[in-house]
């Protein structure tokens, strides 16, 4: 005769399996495409997965020929990942398109679309100088755990660029497609009209990254769709907690913690190297106030002036990270800028970390 288990004991049982479903899981498919630096392939902690920034190289290291066929191949090496964490794409919320050509734009989407028959996720669109290993097509993603949080939005105020959906709500937050505009004066206001749509305000901001083609805006881009002169990309939440130290400004929507991008200018010494250790020691002052530290890492863009230098930023950034580094995207922007006037920035590092 089976003896009855009390509920007390069951619950003892449930909880370590809870747990341990919460705790971070770096994701390496089988017969992917390699990690070409100091990057886990995926990072799955609490209700998220996140990607690194994926090319257009097969698991041999072969380019395919055509935009086509490498932006579907670029899709395949996201696609591993994701199935490797046992979610789907249909579970991806939110994805950084970069692109060589943006004249290529339409016909990778094309592609893109179908990948997602249904429910896209938000996206920015943006055209940069030049990517590791000479890929044309570079593609970073979110996924969210459990697609029943997952909420697709159509909004008045943001009509997406090609196939994808105005914004994605996963419980409290909301992933943005990219707003174009005209100027920075015109992006402000469209990003201020979007917000309001979803009676959101400017304070509920995770993460603005500004956009532009020409030296000097926050994150120069080499080209915007449709010849646009300013960009956002955004992600906000119904409850944020800000903390601003001297050196960063960072915010929070629970355990996640977003650091926006940090400038290497600061630093006498022009070396990426240098630049880089000056921007990690920011963005480390900003998370460990909200509590975190960088070893809760689980994503990074880095915004290099020169590819060529990718090794030796991949030297020293290694050295922040010794142990399942988080997943990344590195793109150089801009054509590379002129270094004999001013004190330019080598290196932009944001990050986004996750409390275990």
């Amino acid at each position: 005769m089976l003896k009855k288990t009390s509920p007390f004991f069951c619950l003892l049982l449930l909880v370590p399996m809870l747990v341990f479903a919460q705790e971070r899981k770096v994701i390496v498919p089988a017969n992917a495409a390699k990690p070409v630096g100091p990057y886990s392939p995926g990072i799955l902690v609490k209700d998220y997965l996140y990607v690194s920034g994926q090319g257009v190289r097969d698991a041999k290291n072969n380019m395919p020929d055509g935009i086509a066929a490498q932006t579907r191949q670029c899709l395949e090496n996201v696609k591993a990942i994701v199935e490797a964490a046992g979610l789907t794409m249909e579970h991806i919320v939110h994805m950084q398109l970069y692109l060589e050509r943006i004249s290529d734009f339409d016909e990778a989407d094309k592609v893109y679309a179908s990948y997602f028959p249904s429910n896209p996720p938000a996206r920015i669109v943006v055209g940069v100088a030049k990517m590791p290993t000479d890929t044309t097509v570079e593609i970073t993603a979110v996924a969210v755990r459990d697609l029943k949080q997952k909420k697709v939005l159509k909004l008045k105020s943001l009509p997406p660029l090609g196939h994808a959906s105005s914004a994605v709500q996963v419980g409290n937050r909301f992933y943005f497609s990219g707003v174009y505009a005209n100027s920075a004066t015109e992006a402000e206001a469209s990003m201020k009209a979007v917000l309001s749509e979803v009676q959101l305000k400017n304070k509920n901001i995770l993460l603005s990254n500004f956009y532009a083609p020409f030296a000097g805006a926050l994150i120069s881009m080499r080209e915007l769709p449709n010849q646009a002169k300013a960009a956002y990309s955004v992600i906000a939440a119904k409850k944020v907690v800000r903390v601003k130290t001297s050196a960063t400004a960072c915010a929070a929507d629970g355990a996640t913690v977003y650091c926006s991008v940090q400038l290497g200018n600061e630093d006498a010494n022009k070396s990426v190297p240098d630049q880089v250790k000056s921007v990690m020691q920011k963005l480390y002052a900003g998370l460990e106030s909200h509590g975190t530290k960088l070893s809760m890492v689980t994503a990074s863009n880095v915004y290099l002036d020169d590819i060529k230098e990718f090794a030796p930023m991949n030297q020293t950034y290694a050295t922040f990270f010794t142990n399942a580094p988080p997943t990344r995207t590195t793109v150089q922007p801009f054509p590379v800028t002129d270094r004999t006037q001013g004190n330019p920035p080598l290196v932009r590092i944001s990050v986004v970390a996750v409390k275990e």
